[in-house]
Formats: C-alpha cells, structure tokens, sequence
C-alpha cells in the first residue's frame, strides 16, 4: 500500500488545460500515439512497431488496476479539450519520500509552455499533498526541449547516466538526471512555483 493519499481524479492546471487519469481515455490515447509515433520512439520505449489498440487498452487496464495502490500516477494531459500528452509520478521511494516524474507531449504543441505548467501542478500536489522530499525528472542529451522544463523549474543537474535507457530503436540512450528538493520549491520566488490549481476526487 502506498503511503501516500489517493491521487486526485481530475486537476485543473488552468482554463485550458486539465490533468485526469491515464486509463480513462486508451482510444484517444493510442490515436496520438500512433501520430507521434517516429517522434517519441527517440526517446522513449514505446511504441512498438506493432503497438495497437488492445496494447493501449491494456495499459490503460493496468493502470486503472495500480490507481491509488502503488504509488504510480499517470495522468493524460488534456489541452483544450484535447489530449495531448502524459505525465505522472513514476513510482515513490517511500522510505527517502522521493520520486521521478516523467511526461511526453505532442510535438506539434510544444513550446507553448503547457508541460512546464503541468509539471508545475503535480510538483505542488508531490509536495504539498503528499509530503514529498524530492523530484527527479530524466531526459535524453538531445531532447532540449524536455530538458528546458526542468531548468526552468530550478532543478539541479545532478549529472548524466550513461546508456541507461532503451528507446523504442532498441538504442541504448543517455539519460540527463535533475532533482529538486521541497526546500528549494518553497525557497523559489515567482509565480511558477507558487500557481494555483484545483483537483478533486
């Protein structure tokens, strides 16, 4: 069981975007996935070249089997009525309350600041509802992008792990490591760290 409460059934990030459970939406899912296939199979271990509905049908069942249990929270990100990526608390290290956070957004909407302000929101849920102490978030050398968020954010590089993630080629990646204590959150001035969101069960 994991210490930590159940995890919100929907946040609302702003008026235009809101977070609500992964397993909710798989059709919708495996449609922008399939879209942005080439795109994240650089990064991440999926999609397969046979990924299919049933595999997004089947993910979205075993998160809705995990939700509130293990500690793991996928969220899909819908932007403007659409869904249009993911982002979740990959798993906690209960003993050190810590934890990674991961996401991927749809290339054609990236560069209009919706993943910083949803990693934003679940920084504030980890570490205000659910006492967290630290937030890791990795990404590849090349994806700048993914890495900007952090930087912005104030996390800390803590150095590079080196061919430690599989992406979809098969290719052995590098990975980038951030991390940013509560401390630092609470310690941040300006109004990132400190935007209000709602969320509700």
């Amino acid at each position: 069981m994991t210490p930590f409460p159940e995890p919100p059934r929907e946040l609302v990030v702003d008026r235009d975007i809101t977070l609500r459970p992964s397993f909710e939406s798989p059709y919708e899912a495996y449609r922008l996935i399939i879209r942005q296939r080439e795109y994240l199979r650089q990064f991440l271990p999926f999609p397969a070249d046979d990924y299919s509905l049933e595999d997004a049908r089947a993910f979205a069942a075993n998160k809705r089997a995990d939700w509130g249990v293990t500690g793991e929270q996928a969220f899909a990100i819908w932007y403007r009525g659409a869904l249009a990526g993911s982002i979740g608390i990959r798993g906690f290290d209960a003993p050190n309350r810590a934890g990674p956070i991961g996401y991927w957004l749809s290339q054609d909407l990236q560069g209009r600041g919706i993943m910083t302000r949803c990693v934003s929101a679940l920084l504030k849920l980890a570490f205000e509802k659910y006492n967290m102490n630290q937030i890791i978030i990795t990404a590849a050398p090349s994806n700048t992008r993914s890495r900007a968020i952090p930087e912005r954010l104030g996390f800390k590089r803590m150095g590079t792990q080196r061919q430690w993630s599989v992406n979809a080629a098969g290719e052995l990646i590098d990975l980038v490591v951030y991390s940013l204590l509560k401390s630092e959150w609470e310690s941040r001035s300006g109004k990132t760290a400190r935007d209000p969101f709602s969320f509700s069960r």
